[in-house]
Parts: structure tokens; C-alpha cells; sequence
């Protein structure tokens, strides 16, 4: 009697995705980025001989570098895995491969190697996995993009139904946050339908809320092939399409990355909204105030200019992830155009629905996001210039003030001489002559106080005509 709950080799591989040089990062952030990446399959730091070879290895002109080269770093036996790092431009990858344990017993007869097992066992399968990657799966590092679960395994006999042992197989991964078959599944069960290889396929997935957290992002692919065909060719076919498979889910996984950024600058612009929403008020209760304040104007000018600079630059990154979508939106289409080969039985449209969100979801929503902010940042300009003009008038009346205030002081000085020449033209020839006595120091104080009254009075009429000349050509 057939068991339904079996399923031949069953096999899991896992893409993950970890960002190796972010833009504006320094040496030693991407040298931290690398050592982040290296400990998922090392444990430790790296030592100064083995960055330096990594390092070396990363400088091969190519999109595409085999960090181990054409070799795999198998798991320790009895494990039947490895892992296989690569640099895909400025993105880490690694696939880890793990199928269910075998004792050297099994890995020499194809009858024991490739007996049906139950279809609980991919949950110790994906512990093996979770075990073996030195690091948290559910607190990634910070520049970690994404990951896929590919799941794949042969039907254990011809009337088992694909759908049922999907399904199975899904209630044994833990992958999902409450998970739900019907939620999470997108394609739909129908054997007629396109195939991978003959498989059937059934992808799941879990995305990011707007407000939400990268690690929300959840991507698994079933695949499920027929009793009918050759274990051996499955698995030799498969090797094949992996390269190709790590680029489509890496593509995939930067879109919703640079979605999830986008979220991120979009939250920032709006809370530099409301601060420019209080820089307008102020300047507006500064116009209305008799009392102008220039250092504060001053000061208000310098905090309105950074704020300028920060809002223009998170446009900017807006606008970045924006491209950065619509490029690896074009190379998902592109890579799955490229997969499709009806001579091989790859015909995988069902990979399309993602990029319709993207196209309907992601991308419009940004350029909505962009049309709607914007605006904010002429608000802020024209706040700016006010501030200038205020400024400019204000270091304009301040030297007039003082003009004023020079051309008074020096009236009444000119006025004071003038008077004490004349005052003392009229002392008695004696008084002069003996500069002794009491006359000549009453003259003299006489003299001294006259000018300083004449020229005080002089130069007080002269600052009062001209401030009330002033205060009438600014009140016509």
C-alpha cells in the first residue's frame, strides 16, 4: 500500500541574499558587511591572510564571482549538503543545498539514496540548513536583502497528487508568520498548467507591509515533479538552471528591498514635513512681530538651509529606489524571458505575478510619493528667501541707523568746534594774555559747556530729521 505522506529525495535550497558595498559606505563598512557574510558559513571573525584573500578574489572583473570557485563547501558528514557563495555584482549570494542525511551506505546504492521518505523529514532538512548558516534567521544584519526556500522533491507514486504533497510540505516548513496555505499560496493547483521541468509548481509568498518590516518579506517555491521521470535527471537538470535561479530571486528580492527603503525615506520626508510646516509659522509670527531679532533670524536661516539639504536628499533617494525597482524589474522580466525554453519544459508564467505588482503597486505608488512631496520643498525655498530678505533689509537698516547716527555725532562735533572757536574769539586780550586768573577760567568753562550744548543740540536735530526722513520713506 503507497504511504500518501512520501515524497523521493526530498530537497531543499536556500538562495539568501546579503548587500556587499551599499552606496556612500566606506572601507570598513563593506570590509563588515563581508565579515557578516563569511561567518554564515565560518564561525569567527575573518583573520587579516583570509580577508586579504577574499578581497583578492572580489577584485575578478565579472558580474558573476565564485567566491570557493567551481567548488562547494560540503557539510559535515552525516549532513548531505554544502554551500556555494557567490558575488553578484555589489550583492552577496549564497545558495545552501541540503537533502535528507545519508549514511555512505545510502550515498552508494541509488536504491536506498533515492528510497521514498516521509514528507516530514524536510522539516529536520530545513533545521540542517537553519543550523548550519552561523547566524540568526530571524534577526538578519542589517544588510541582509532577502531570501527564497526552494523546495523540491519527486512524487513517491503516479496517482499521488502534486497539490496534497505541496501542501504537506508546507505545513512542515517554518517559514511563514501565520502561516496559511490558501493566504500565502498564488499560483493555482491545476496540473494542466505551465511546469518547470515537468514539475508542478507552487509558489508562496508573504510581502512587507508599507509600514512594516523587512523580515515580513517571505518567499518559498515548491516544485513537485512526476513518479514518471528519472530522479537522476531531475537533480542533474536543476544543477544547471541554480546559477540562473540565484539571479531571478535576486532580482525579485532587491525590488522589494529598495520598496522597503522607499517606505523608509518616504516616512523621513513626511516628519521633515511638519518641520517645515513650523519653520513657515515662525517666519510668519517673525513678519508680524515690530521686534526683529537678527541673530534669531540668523539662526533660523541656518536650521531652514539643513533642512533643505536633508529634504532635497531624501527626494533624491526616493527617486533612487525608484530606478533601482524599475532596473531589477527589467531584469527579472528579461531573466524569465531567458528561462523559458519549451523544448526543456520551462514555461514559468506564473513567476510574472510578482512583477505585475510591481508594475501596478510598487512603481506607482513611489512616483505618487514623489509628485505629492515635492511641493514641500518650494514651500521651504521661498521660506529661505523671505529669511534672506528679512535679513538683507534688516542689515540694511542697521547701517543706515548707524550712518545716521556717525553723520549725527559728527554734525554736532563739527558744530561744538565751531562754537568754541567763536566763543573764545570773544575773550578779553587780558584774560587770554594771563591765563590765570578767574575770568579766563569762567570764560573757558563757558566756552566748554556752550559747545556742548550748541553741538549736542546740533547734533540731536540732525539724527532726529534724518530717522523721521527715513521712517516717512518706508510709510509714504
Amino acid at each position: 500500500m503507497t504511504d500518501p505522506d512520501t515524497i523521493i529525495y526530498p530537497t531543499i535550497d536556500l538562495f539568501s541574499y546579503d548587500l556587499a558595498e551599499g552606496l556612500g559606505q566606506s572601507e570598513d563598512e563593506s570590509n563588515q558587511n563581508r565579515n557578516k557574510f563569511w561567518r554564515r558559513i565560518n564561525v569567527g571573525q575573518m583573520t587579516a591572510d583570509q580577508l586579504a584573500d577574499v578581497i583578492k578574489i572580489e577584485s575578478e572583473l565579472s558580474d558573476y564571482i565564485e567566491l570557493l570557485g567551481k567548488d562547494c563547501k560540503e557539510f559535515d558528514y552525516p549532513l548531505n549538503g554544502f554551500y556555494y557563495p557567490v558575488k553578484l555584482n555589489d550583492t552577496y549570494a549564497l545558495q545552501v543545498h541540503c537533502a535528507i542525511d545519508l549514511t555512505h551506505k545510502d550515498r552508494d546504492d541509488p536504491s536506498l539514496k533515492y528510497a521514498p521518505r516521509h514528507i516530514p523529514s524536510f522539516q529536520k532538512i530545513q533545521e540542517n540548513i537553519v543550523n548550519n548558516l552561523h547566524g540568526s534567521q530571524t534577526n538578519q544584519p542589517d544588510n541582509h536583502i532577502g531570501q527564497t526556500w526552494f523546495v523540491w522533491g519527486q512524487l513517491a507514486f503516479a496517482d499521488q497528487k502534486a497539490s496534497d504533497a505541496a501542501k504537506r510540505i508546507y505545513g512542515h516548513l517554518k517559514i511563514f508568520d501565520n502561516s496559511s496555505w490558501e493566504k500565502d499560496l498564488k499560483t493555482e493547483i491545476n496540473p494542466s498548467a505551465p511546469k518547470l521541468l515537468g514539475a508542478e509548481c507552487f509558489e508562496l509568498w508573504q510581502l512587507p507591509s508599507d509600514r512594516g518590516d523587512l523580515s515580513q518579506n517571505k518567499h518559498l517555491l515548491i516544485c513537485i515533479f512526476p513518479h514518471e521521470l528519472n530522479i537522476l535527471d531531475i537533480s542533474q537538470t536543476l544543477s544547471k538552471l541554480y546559477p540562473s535561479l540565484m539571479r531571478l530571486f535576486l532580482y525579485r528580492h532587491k525590488i522589494i528591498w529598495s520598496y522597503h527603503l522607499s517606505r523608509q525615506h518616504k516616512s523621513e520626508l513626511k516628519n521633515q514635513v511638519q518641520k517645515i510646516q513650523t519653520a513657515i509659522a515662525l517666519l510668519a509670527n517673525q513678519d508680524h512681530s515690530s521686534q526683529i531679532d537678527l541673530a534669531q533670524l540668523q539662526q533660523s536661516l541656518k536650521s531652514n538651509l539643513n533642512l533643505m539639504n536633508t529634504y532635497v536628499q531624501e527626494l533624491i533617494y526616493l527617486e533612487s529606489q525608484k530606478n533601482t525597482i524599475a532596473t531589477n524589474l527589467e531584469n527579472y522580466q528579461n531573466k524569465l524571458r531567458r528561462l523559458e525554453n519549451h523544448e526543456e519544459d520551462i514555461d514559468i508564467p506564473f513567476l510574472e505575478k510578482f512583477a505585475t505588482i510591481v508594475t501596478k503597486k510598487y512603481i506607482p505608488q513611489i512616483i505618487a510619493d514623489i509628485t505629492n512631496l515635492s511641493p514641500n520643498q518650494k514651500f521651504l525655498e521661498n521660506s529661505i528667501r523671505n529669511i534672506e530678505g528679512i535679513i538683507s533689509l534688516e542689515q540694511t537698516r542697521s547701517e543706515r541707523s548707524l550712518n545716521q547716527s556717525i553723520f549725527a555725532v559728527g554734525t554736532g562735533l563739527g558744530t561744538s568746534q565751531i562754537t568754541v572757536n567763536i566763543l573764545t574769539a570773544q575773550f578779553p586780550v587780558n584774560a587770554i594774555a594771563t591765563k590765570s586768573n578767574t575770568l579766563f577760567l569762567i570764560y573757558m568753562v563757558a566756552a566748554f559747556l556752550g559747545s556742548i550744548v550748541i553741538g549736542g543740540l546740533s547734533g540731536g536735530g540732525v539724527w532726529w530729521w534724518l530717522h523721521r526722513r527715513s521712517r516717512n520713506s518706508k510709510n509714504p
